[in-house]
């Protein structure tokens, strides 16, 4: 016995209402030409009403579009500030760049804010060896070294160091 399935027919026009696709579509429209126009803050706005809106009519792909245009207005709005680099940072990249001269100004500043930094006399020791300074550069070191003992690992690998390594002002690191 056979059985026929009621078929139920969809109303073929139905009243626009909020949520409705198309609604949808359009407010979608409106709120990136509100981000392209440079009205980032009204397309903030615009874009958490439509989020909302998707939400709750479970449009999850107008909602996820929505949210990246929310982020691209919110970013123009508030942007992220530069971060200065840190004086250590600083300090490498003069000697990267070789300029020993721009390294000792700075490194003189910070360690007479910062006497008891192993790090920052062993960046001492670094431009005194690149400037061919190897009794400076073997003072320095031996401050770091007493500051931080673990720095003569990092000086026994240094490039920098090749051209006054074999001086005897270094033997003190010789056995460690």
């Amino acid at each position: 016995m056979a059985t026929k399935a009621k078929s139920e027919h969809a109303p073929k026009s139905a009243p626009a209402q909020a949520g409705h696709p198309s609604l949808l579509g359009d407010a979608y429209a409106k709120a990136v030409k509100l981000v392209e126009g440079g009205k980032h803050a009204e397309a903030v706005k615009a874009l958490d009403t439509l989020m909302a809106e998707a939400q709750a009519t479970g449009d999850w792909a107008v909602k996820r579009r929505a949210q990246v245009y929310r982020t691209l207005a919110e970013a123009k709005l508030h942007p992220p500030k530069a971060v200065a680099p840190d004086v250590i940072t600083e300090i490498q990249a003069c000697l990267n760049r070789r300029d020993t001269d721009g390294a000792l100004k700075q490194l003189e500043k910070a360690i007479k804010a910062h006497p008891a930094q192993g790090n920052l006399h062993y960046l001492r020791a670094v431009a005194f060896a690149q400037a061919e300074n190897t009794e400076a550069s073997a003072e320095s070191l031996k401050k770091a070294v007493e500051l931080d003992a673990d720095l003569v690992f990092q000086w026994h690998m240094e490039p920098d160091f090749n051209s006054v390594r074999k001086s005897p002002l270094f033997a003190f690191t010789e056995g460690r």
